[in-house]
């Protein structure tokens, strides 16, 4: 879905909704590879649920992430588009960057203040379950840093930090982040 809405944003021509519907169908019936083999992702919709209605409140993220999932980006180690912000291929609304990381405002945002902190180097850490002892360190930094931006950000009266990790947990880039959302009061439970 993020693909059609890209092609959307670049060429300035609506897409329409039956182009959305075929492409939320073409993803759902590829098949996810996972460590337990491989099975359709329309599979995945809770057997009691209607599959048009559960696909028709899917939203992009969701949509993104099982599209990412199904085409092993997981694993790949290929380069992503924040390697590409990093590397400064793509402009950015950096608030942040040390040697460490970098922070840039969401092109989404799901919040008034909506701030993704990235690693620089990755360095195997496509998603927080693949963490090591040696990404101690990176780990505490990125965390510091985000209450550090949201100090910045004058979010006093409080915020949320958010790591994605996986297709179930609504990851669509492998290259850690921490989503940093504030700016009005945010609902609970998130998921």
């Amino acid at each position: 879905m993020r693909a059609v809405f890209a092609l959307q944003r670049i060429t300035s021509l609506p897409v329409c909704p039956l182009v959305q519907t075929s492409f939320k169908r073409h993803v759902l019936s590829r098949p996810l590879r996972t460590p337990f083999g491989s099975r359709s992702i329309a599979a995945r919709i809770p057997s009691g649920a209607s599959r048009n209605r559960t696909v028709a409140t899917m939203s992009s993220e969701e949509t993104a992430a099982i599209a990412a999932a199904a085409q092993g980006l997981p694993d790949s180690g290929d380069p992503t588009i924040f390697d590409k912000i990093i590397k400064k291929e793509i402009p950015s609304d950096v608030v942040y960057e040390d040697e460490m990381c970098l922070a840039f405002r969401d092109v989404n945002p799901q919040a008034p203040v909506h701030i993704l902190v990235i690693p620089k180097v990755r360095a195997g850490l496509t998603k927080l379950s693949k963490a090591t002892t040696q990404h101690k360190a990176l780990l505490g930094h990125l965390l510091y840093t985000a209450q550090e931006i949201a100090k910045n950000e004058k979010l006093d009266a409080g915020f949320r930090l958010v790591i994605n990790d996986g297709p179930e947990g609504c990851q669509s880039v492998y290259h850690l982040h921490i989503h940093l959302l504030g700016g009005r009061q945010l609902k609970w439970p998130p998921g």
